[in-house]
C-alpha cells in the first residue's frame, strides 16, 4: 500500500506542477535555442558530484575501505533521493551505509546529519556570493557569505554538540568524524562539490536555451535546494519547477516565461542526475567485477 507520506508527496507534486503549467507561457520558449549538446556536461558534472560525495563520506569516517564502495553509496543514496518523497533519502542513508560499507546505524545517522549541515552552509554561502555578484544587497550578502563560510569550516563543532544532545546520533562503535585535522579538507571537498553542482545547473539551463551566469547559477543552486528542503514532494516534481521559476522571476524574468523555462530545464536536470547515478552504479559494479576476476 502507498504510505500517507507518499500520497501527500504525489498530491503536492501534482498540484504545484499544475500551477506552473497554468502560469507558463510555453510559446515563450524558443525551441531553436535548446542545446541538447549541453546535456552531456550536465551528466558529467553530476557524476563528479557523486564521486566527490563518496570521497567526502570516506574522509569523514576515516575509513580504509575501497573508495568505490563509498562512491557507490553516494550514487545509490542520490537515486533513492530522486525517487522517494523529499527527505526520505536521508532517512534511508543509515540503512544503505550499514549494508554497503558496514557503518553502524547511529554512525550513519550522525554522518548524514553532518554532511547535510555542511551542504546547507556551502549552498547558502554560494547563494549569498551569487546575490553579491548580481548586485542585490552586496554588503549584507558578503557578510552572510563569510558567516556561512565560517560555519562550514567549523561545522564539526555543531555536529559534535548535536551528537551529545541527541544520543541516537552518537556512534556506538566509535566511528565518528575526525577532529580539527579534517576541517579544511572536509570544507574544501564540500565547497568544490557544490561548485561542480552549480556547473551542472549552468549546463542544464544552457541545454534548455537559457544560459545562466555563474552568479545566477549560485542563486539558482540555493533556491532549488531551499525549495526541495521545505516541501514534501515526489522527486521534487512541482516544487523544483516552482522554485526554479521563482528564482528566475527574482532574477528579472517575467513570470510566464520563467515558468516555461523551468518546465524545460528541470526535466533536463532531473534526468541528468538520474543518469549520473545509474552510470556511477554501472561503473562501480564493473570495477568490482574486474577486481574479482583479476
Amino acid at each position: 500500500m502507498i504510505s500517507r507520506r507518499a500520497l501527500l508527496a504525489i498530491g503536492v507534486s501534482a498540484a504545484l506542477l499544475a500551477v506552473v503549467l497554468w502560469v507558463a507561457d510555453l510559446g515563450a520558449v524558443d525551441l531553436s535555442k535548446i542545446q541538447p549538446i549541453y546535456i552531456l556536461p550536465t551528466v558529467l558534472a553530476y557524476m563528479m558530484v557523486l564521486i566527490l560525495r563518496g570521497v567526502l563520506l570516506r574522509h569523514l569516517t576515516d575509513s580504509d575501505q575501497n573508495l568505490w564502495r563509498w562512491i557507490s553509496l553516494a550514487g545509490r543514496h542520490q537515486f533513492v533521493f530522486i525517487l522517494a518523497p523529499s527527505g526520505s533519502g536521508d532517512l534511508a542513508f543509515p540503512v544503505l551505509a550499514n549494508r554497503m560499507v558496514g557503518l553502524g546505524l547511529g554512525s550513519g545517522a550522525a554522518l548524514i546529519a553532518g554532511v547535510r549541515l555542511r551542504d546547507i552552509c556551502a549552498v547558502l554561502g554560494l547563494g549569498c556570493v551569487g546575490l553579491w555578484g548580481i548586485g542585490i544587497g552586496p554588503l549584507m550578502a558578503a557578510c552572510a557569505a563569510i558567516l556561512f563560510g565560517l560555519a562550514l569550516y567549523f561545522s564539526d563543532i555543531t555536529v559534535g554538540l548535536a551528537g551529545r544532545l541527541i544520543g541516537r546520533f552518537r556512534s556506538a562503535s566509535g566511528t565518528e568524524e575526525k577532529p580539527k585535522a579534517s576541517r579544511l579538507p572536509a570544507a574544501l571537498l564540500t565547497l568544490i562539490l557544490w561548485l561542480v553542482a552549480s556547473g551542472g545547473i549552468m549546463a542544464g539551463f544552457a541545454a534548455a536555451g537559457f544560459p545562466l551566469t555563474i552568479f545566477q547559477a549560485w542563486v539558482m543552486l540555493a533556491g532549488l535546494n531551499l525549495a526541495g528542503a521545505i516541501a514534501v514532494s515526489l522527486a521534487g516534481i512541482g516544487v523544483a519547477e516552482a522554485g526554479a521559476a521563482g528564482v528566475l522571476v527574482f532574477l528579472g524574468v517575467p513570470l510566464a516565461e520563467a515558468a516555461a523555462i523551468a518546465l524545460v530545464a528541470r526535466p533536463i536536470l532531473l534526468l541528468s542526475n538520474t543518469a549520473a547515478s545509474g552510470m556511477i552504479e554501472v561503473t562501480s559494479r564493473f570495477t568490482q567485477m574486474s577486481k574479482t576476476t583479476g
